[in-house]
């Protein structure tokens, strides 16, 4: 009996830990178009599309496109911001982008009779998993003092109709959805990396660097701490050699060295948006170096091991290629700290990094 009771609760204990958690629908909310580009409503474009985004967020629970992930998908699929305002540039969008709801509309000025200018505006709320409109909404808006209650009022029409397809909060907490937390770690990526670089101060004197070296990189970024802060393990591979006509106790022994470095690192970086494709991440660090010197002479082979502490730091920029694979130019300073003396090794590089 002791047994089955045991089985029986340990089967419920799995059931509870392994059932899934309930999605929220994933949601892009377009900017609503400024569609005949007209420079004295200009600011409306914003105007209803925060006022809709703040309503939207307010009262239902949906998980949320970032701007700079659809921008990413709309550029690859040559879709013109300009055209979100059509159903179906929006839906194409919404496909892509792999959503299940996407909310988008446009405005153009008409008069109305007795020369009376009005704001026309459409909304739709689009199902991109069925492919079809759920709501189409039309209002005429009075371009005068008015304009700002009245754009409060396509939020509230448009909440309703949201209402229809997305849970509100209170519903969302009962029934057990939950939104996606933002992970620790997230967007990881592998980069690889080639350049070369030269030796100053300390014992540059002694050292030349050869081409090229080569890095290897794992980047990730860490939502949870800052959005955009971002870390990285990093590995770079760099030879040098002995300068000739030196005073080391090797150059008066008639011997030669080369000089092999590994350096492992690891450390933080903070990526500013210079636009949609570009990124400008500066970075620091700190490690280990590994080094394995071959000593060649008259008479004399032999090879040695050392190893000291190092500090890099640097800028790396990023041009997005597509959705995984970015290309980067990077320069940096690497920082040996060997026997209390400082040598520095500044390094320039281009590479690829492949998202996974």
């Amino acid at each position: 009996m002791y047994h089955r009771i045991r089985f029986v609760f340990s089967l419920l204990l799995f059931c509870v830990c392994v059932s899934p958690t309930i999605a929220l629908q994933k949601v892009a909310i377009l900017p609503i178009i400024n569609i005949d580009k007209d420079p004295n409503f200009a600011y409306l474009e914003a105007t209803i599309t925060d006022s809709l985004k703040d309503r939207l967020r307010e009262k239902l629970a949906f998980d949320e496109l970032a701007e700079k992930d659809w921008t990413l998908v709309a550029q690859e699929n040559f879709i013109l911001r300009d055209e979100f305002y059509t159903r179906s540039a929006a839906m194409n969008l919404g496909i892509l982008a792999n959503q299940d709801i996407v909310i988008g509309g446009g405005f153009k000025p008409i008069n109305k009779t007795k020369g009376k200018t009005m704001i026309h505006a459409t909304a739709f709320l689009l199902d991109a998993k069925r492919k079809k409109t759920i709501s189409l909404l039309e209002f005429d808006l009075p371009a005068d003092s008015e304009l700002f209650t009245a754009v409060g009022q396509v939020a509230d029409k448009m909440e309703v109709e949201a209402r229809k397809v997305i849970p509100s909060k209170e519903e969302a907490a009962h029934s057990g959805f939950k939104t996606p937390g933002k992970p620790f770690f997230s967007d990881w990526s592998l980069g690889v990396a080639v350049g070369g670089g030269l030796y100053v101060s300390g014992y540059a004197q002694y050292f030349a660097a050869q081409l090229p070296a080569l890095s290897a990189q794992v980047h990730f970024s860490m939502p949870k701490l800052f959005q955009r802060m971002t870390g990285f393990l990093g590995f770079t591979y760099l030879n040098h050699k002995l300068k000739d006509g030196n005073d080391s106790a090797l150059q008066s022994l008639g011997a030669s060295a080369t000089t092999t470095n590994y350096l492992f690192s690891a450390g933080l970086g903070y990526q500013f948006e210079i636009s949609s494709k570009i990124l400008l991440e500066p970075f620091v660090g700190g490690g280990y170096a590994l080094q394995t010197t071959s000593v060649t002479g008259i008479g004399l082979q032999s090879n040695l091991t050392n190893s000291f502490p190092l500090a890099r730091a640097g800028v790396v920029g990023y041009y997005r290629i597509n959705a995984l694979i970015d290309v980067s130019l990077s320069g940096e300073t690497f920082t040996y700290i060997e026997s209390g003396v400082l040598t520095f090794v500044p390094l320039l590089s281009a590479g690829v990094y492949y998202k996974f």
